[in-house]
């Protein structure tokens, strides 16, 4: 059994520190990139050290996991909000997406120059992967911006979902032509679709789940028709950056996992599990065979020992339903989280959980 990891990673304290800098005005981009090149080839090193056979650049460039993709795309620009109030009565200081024409396609996205740097400082030592959000979570924001009326801002829904998915296309195309074998679709829609609550939300703000997730499987499958078949696609399937699913077996209309992991055109999928419930592994079932499992299994954001009674339980429980050769032991999550306060772990940290999952899969 061989040890993955889901693509970001916690930069080390000065990099960190100066990156805070940037996105503060205090310190100009040039200064700033150079900063970056320095502590993704610093991370490079250190993954390969780790063992592994994939590299990321970690999202080291990023303020956001998300919404940096979407605002180099054609179509979407950012406006900065810095005070006041935004339906709530907390006060708002961040990014925010605005739509100003149709979503395209950019040649000049900023994640190609990441990506030529990650792949010249790899220097064929490993295949460079290239995360990005999945295309479900833009247009499931652009739905929650306009109440599930995309139309008062876009010409139709289904000119909405045409446009996405061939940006997404002409992206991937375009990651490709650059060199990357390894993509992977981030994902917390879907996750968020297993919450009872969440379909609630939807349902009472005027949205039918059942279409929407015809709609996001259709998306995602879209977005990825006619890719080189030597490029591995993959998802990571979550419910945000420290929620852990609760995965459910069962076949009915308004569980989309069964129908999302048998008829979704990756061939790779990540999927954390909550270890203290072995039950929701048999969710695994549903992919089909020759396909990848990653499973997310350890505490990406705290520091202490996981439970390795549990840990080897839930594994042992997802053998059961997919072939070993085929399965992969991962944290839970990316290292990174969007928040420092919630920040259980240091740059040193994160190298002894990953030490930690290769003792682990050795025992298999």
């Amino acid at each position: 059994m061989k040890v993955d990891f889901v693509g970001s990673f916690l930069a080390p304290i000065d990099f960190f520190e100066k990156r805070e800098n940037y996105f503060h005005g205090e310190i100009d981009r040039e200064t700033f990139e150079r900063l970056a090149d320095k502590a993704i080839a610093g991370l490079v090193d250190d993954e390969l050290k780790a063992g592994l056979t994939e590299v990321s650049s970690g999202e080291f460039r990023r303020k956001s996991w998300d919404k940096d993709f979407f605002f180099g795309l054609d179509g979407i620009t950012v406006e900065r909000l810095e005070s006041g109030h935004l339906y709530t009565e907390e006060n708002v200081l961040t990014d925010l997406m605005r739509i100003t024409g149709r979503i395209g396609y950019n040649p000049e996205h900023p994640f190609f120059s990441d990506f030529e740097f990650l792949k010249e400082t790899t220097a064929g030592r490993a295949v460079c992967r290239q995360t990005i959000p999945s295309p479900a979570e833009l247009y499931m924001r652009i739905l929650m911006m306009t109440d599930g009326h995309p139309e008062r801002i876009y010409p139709s829904p289904e000119t909405l979902l045409d446009d996405i998915a061939e940006a997404y296309n002409r992206t991937i195309r375009r990651f490709y032509e650059l060199g990357c074998r390894s993509l992977q679709l981030d994902d917390t829609v879907c996750g968020r679709l297993s919450d009872d609550s969440f379909m609630k939300e939807l349902l009472q703000g005027g949205i039918d789940p059942i279409a929407l997730q015809g709609d996001i499987l259709a998306l995602f499958n879209k977005s990825v028709d006619g890719i080189s078949a030597d490029m591995e696609l993959s998802v990571y399937l979550s419910a945000g950056d420290t929620v852990v699913p609760q995965w459910h077996a069962v076949e009915s209309p308004d569980n989309f996992m069964p129908r999302l992991l048998s008829s979704l055109n990756v061939s790779r999928f990540y999927m954390p599990f909550n270890t203290g419930a072995p039950e929701s592994v048999e969710i695994v079932k549903y992919i089909p065979a020759g396909k990848k499992l990653v499973m997310g299994v350890v505490d990406a954001h705290s520091p202490f020992p996981d439970n390795h009674t549990l840990l080897m339980a839930t594994i042992s429980e997802a053998l059961l339903y997919i072939s070993p050769d085929k399965v992969f032991i991962s944290p839970k999550t990316g290292f990174k989280v969007s928040s420092f306060d919630r920040r259980g772990l240091t740059y040193e940290d994160q190298w002894h959980k990953l030490g930690m999952l290769s003792e682990l899969a050795a025992s298999f």
